[in-house]
């Protein structure tokens, strides 16, 4: 993967998000936490940054960078891609697709704790949801009806990555 200018300079390892979400992030390894005196001097019109996560359009991709458990920051490019039909909604960010062995998946993005996440996302997918799963959390797993697919709740520090599979 081709990073932009400053983010290059840096030591990353490529590996998975969570064992519950089979889709890969860097994670930053040196230095510790970004630079980010040399990220606005490069960047100056990107927002966040320290205690929001950073969101930063170069050339034709935006990328984002926010800190999740223990101090680690992962770097992941975001992917532009139109609502479709079976778009999750809630308070979250669409923030990359991908297919994999015949099967989509959507990536979203949410800065709210986990059970208050499934408790505002269950307004809505109550009467959908047809089963719960446990792998990392209790119920970190939906089994929707009607072809709806699974998502997977994975918590990362202040942030919960949500992977809905169809």
């Amino acid at each position: 993967m081709d990073l932009p200018v400053v983010l290059d300079d840096w030591s990353w390892a490529e590996q998975p998000i969570s064992s519950s979400i089979n889709i890969d992030a860097l994670f930053l390894r040196k230095p510790e936490t970004p630079d980010w005196k040399k990220l606005s001097q490069f960047y100056p019109y990107c927002p966040g940054g320290e205690i929001i996560f950073w969101l930063c359009p170069i050339e034709d991709t935006d990328w984002t960078l926010f800190e999740v458990e223990n101090g680690q920051w992962i770097l992941m490019p975001l992917t532009n891609f139109p609502a479709h039909e079976e778009s999750l909604k809630g308070p979250i960010t669409p923030i990359s697709e991908h297919e994999r062995n015949g099967e989509n998946i959507w990536i979203y993005l949410a800065r709210y704790p986990l059970k208050q996440l499934q408790t505002a996302m269950m307004s809505y997918y109550s009467q959908k949801v047809d089963s719960f799963q446990s792998i990392e959390q209790e119920n970190d797993v939906w089994i929707l009806k009607e072809n709806m697919g699974r998502v997977i709740f994975s918590e990362q520090g202040e942030y919960v990555i949500l992977a809905h599979f169809l």
